[in-house]
């Protein structure tokens, strides 16, 4: 039996809730608390696999209640229960795969669909803890006024935000954006809040979206700097300047005409690029992205105005609840999916072990060439990724 934890300080809400969930009392029991700290308290004395809660309440909000998990309880999952003034944000939160948000006013039958999925995600190791971006993005959308402190390997960072506005970050000597990514690339971080900030003048000068998504660009080509070099990803310790060389312009090509590691890439490429250009080229395809399991996007074409980065993380994300259903029904490993959609389905096949390739397309498309496309390519695809 999974034991799920729902926090919220209206009292009528939280006992209808705990009446209407009763219908799923052989699937999951629910627990209550009126504010974060009472949440807390269920936490030390009760196994909770999984919490729901609002954002907005005494004693201790829902924002210091996630705060706490990240240092306390970093591999149960959350659910956030909150009215969104901005679905964009509330995409993108999503879109990070670390959490499911559940608007209110609340339907129960959606409300109970959505914790069951959760932790069938839990048992597959899909859904684990809240991750800093979106710890970030809740605080965007909820427009809090916060100064967050991060640790991780005795190493401390700070984000200071004001109304939602990300206004500045620091660790050790680097301020601003450079500071903003080095703390983004941390791993097993905890999070402190303070509902106070400082500073007043904007040092990042960046939407935090963008700044999420670079952030992910650094450090996954600081995992394959490293990987080329022979040695392992640098820690939390890594000097900040490596993260600042990631960023800069390449380098000119390597004495006695051998090829820089940035020419080493653009080659590598040329035959991946080639492959998309032949997709967009199908009847009724708009866009087709080459993205990494961790949603970072590695190349894209599109014939129309898609936010191809956006598209990355929330393949990402619906990848994996994907392949999660595949492995609780016993049907072993993905080898495409297609969502319809009123004005065109999407569809994503896994390239390798580590990308996989997303789709856009137009009702009229010809999906038949499309999956034949796909099984022509998708092994060629990964061939030229793991090259």
């Amino acid at each position: 039996m999974k034991n799920v934890l729902i926090v919220d300080d209206e009292k009528s809400f939280l006992l209808s809730l705990e009446a209407g969930l009763r219908q799923y009392a052989s699937s999951f029991a629910v627990v209550t608390a009126s504010n974060g700290k009472e949440a807390v308290e269920v936490l030390k004395r009760s196994p909770i696999d999984l919490v729901v809660t609002d954002l907005n309440m005494p004693v201790m909000g829902g924002f210091e209640l996630l705060a706490l998990m990240t240092r306390s309880y970093p591999d149960i999952p959350v659910m956030i229960m909150t009215a969104y003034s901005t679905p964009a944000i509330k995409s993108r939160v999503e879109a990070l795969g670390s959490l499911r948000v559940q608007e209110k006013p609340i339907d129960l039958k959606d409300l109970a669909k959505n914790i069951g999925a959760s932790l069938s995600a839990m048992d597959s190791s899909y859904l684990k803890g809240i991750t800093l971006p979106t710890f970030l993005q809740l605080i965007e959308a909820e427009r809090k006024t916060c100064t967050l402190k991060i640790t991780s390997k005795g190493v401390k960072g700070f984000f200071c935000f004001r109304d939602g506005e990300l206004l500045d970050a620091a660790t050790g000597t680097e301020r601003g954006e450079a500071a903003a990514y080095t703390i983004l690339s941390w791993d097993d971080v905890a999070i402190e809040i303070n509902s106070i900030c400082k500073v007043t003048d904007n040092h990042i000068g960046k939407k935090l979206n963008h700044v999420v998504m670079e952030a992910f660009r650094i450090k996954d080509e600081r995992k394959r700097a490293a990987a080329t070099a022979g040695g392992g990803v640098p820690g939390n310790g890594a000097p900040a300047s490596s993260l600042a060389a990631l960023a800069a312009p390449s380098p000119a090509p390597a004495p006695g005409g051998g090829k820089s590691e940035s020419k080493r890439q653009e080659d590598r490429m040329v035959p991946i690029r080639a492959i998309l250009t032949e997709f967009t080229k199908l009847q009724g395809v708009s866009a087709v992205c080459l993205v990494g399991r961790d949603g970072f996007l590695l190349d894209s074409i599109s014939n129309r105005g898609f936010d191809s980065e956006m598209i990355g993380a929330i393949a990402s994300s619906g990848y994996g609840a994907s392949e999660s259903m595949g492995k609780q029904l016993g049907k072993g490993a993905m080898t495409m999916s297609m969502s319809e959609f009123e004005l065109g389905p999407v569809m994503f096949s896994p390239v390798g072990e580590d990308s996989l390739l997303v789709i856009i397309a137009e009702k009229d498309a010809n999906l038949g060439m499309i999956r034949l496309k796909l099984k022509k390519e998708v092994q060629a695809l990964a061939t030229a990724t793991s090259a």
